[in-house]
């Protein structure tokens, strides 16, 4: 009787929705499938049968594409790249956020107006005076540089921490001052600890994004020895050719260390968000 029930409320207009939701998801999918199946094609026979299942599992793929990527080090350059902004952007956003958070007086909404102004600024109207200022001061086709430049990124943090840090109880705050605590131990003693899920939130995207960028470093890093693991794919893209399937195998090379990472973070984004948007 409780399954005849149930096939009751199973009318045409969910049959239909569920038809929908199946081509969504087979259009989805399809890209995922095209991309394994290709890693393990020979060019001819992606060429001839581009959805078919491989005839066998050409792994030369793996070994081309490792050798023509100098994977090693692009992927330190990324790395260092990543991690060294990733400390900055992280330690100045929240700083400069519960500076702000805290005050409450005319100066420092001035501040924050100014910050905003400069986060609705796009970076494509900006790259050629960025490359000039860049090239004044020594620091294009410099890793360093790169790094400098990528700390833009604590614009978006500081909005990121100054919402979260306005739900953070200033109570615990004042016994600590109470106890003679100064403002620098207040806020790592304190405050900082307390803003662990919006931290893992912004490393998430902080890494994410610093990884797959591909636009900054093409236009300041010029040499192989500087080049990230994204100028590596590009340049597997001949001028009159591409292998295709070496293509596909450099593309997961390259983010396979970002999915590995992103399966183990990916349940403190909607932790972060939410807890900075339920508290208080």
């Amino acid at each position: 009787m409780k399954r005849k029930s149930n096939l009751k409320g199973y009318t045409w207009k969910t049959f239909l929705l569920e038809i929908i939701m199946l081509l969504l998801c087979c259009i989805i999918v399809l890209p995922f499938y095209y991309l394994v199946i290709s890693i393990f094609k020979t060019p001819r026979e992606m060429g001839l049968n581009p959805l078919g299942l491989p005839e066998s599992l050409y792994l030369e793929n793996f070994k081309n594409a490792w050798a023509q990527i100098h994977f090693v080090r692009a992927f330190f350059n990324t790395l260092l790249i990543t991690f060294s902004t990733l400390i900055v952007v992280i330690l100045f956003g929240s700083m400069s956020a519960y500076a702000v958070a805290r005050r409450k007086s005319r100066f420092y909404k001035l501040v924050m107006l100014y910050f905003l102004l400069g986060f609705m600024v796009p970076f494509q109207t900006t790259m050629v005076p960025l490359y000039q200022q860049m090239q004044r001061f020594h620091l294009i086709n410099k890793l360093y540089g790169l790094i400098v430049l990528s700390t833009g990124s604590c614009v978006f943090a500081f909005f990121m921490y100054q919402g979260f840090i306005n739900t953070v109880p200033y109570e615990l705050e004042e016994s600590a001052i109470i106890d003679g605590a100064g403002p620098l131990r207040v806020f790592f003693q304190i405050t900082f600890p307390l803003l662990k899920p919006i931290t893992v939130t912004m490393t998430i995207f902080h890494v994410m994004g610093t990884w797959n960028d591909f636009v900054t470093p093409f236009l300041f890093l010029h040499t192989r020895n500087n080049a990230t693991l994204m100028l590596e794919m590009y340049r597997g893209v001949g001028e009159f050719q591409s292998d295709w399937p070496l293509m596909m195998t450099t593309m997961v090379l390259i983010m396979a260390p970002l999915v590995i990472f992103y399966i183990f973070a990916q349940r403190y984004i909607i932790d972060g968000l939410t807890n900075g948007a339920v508290k208080g």
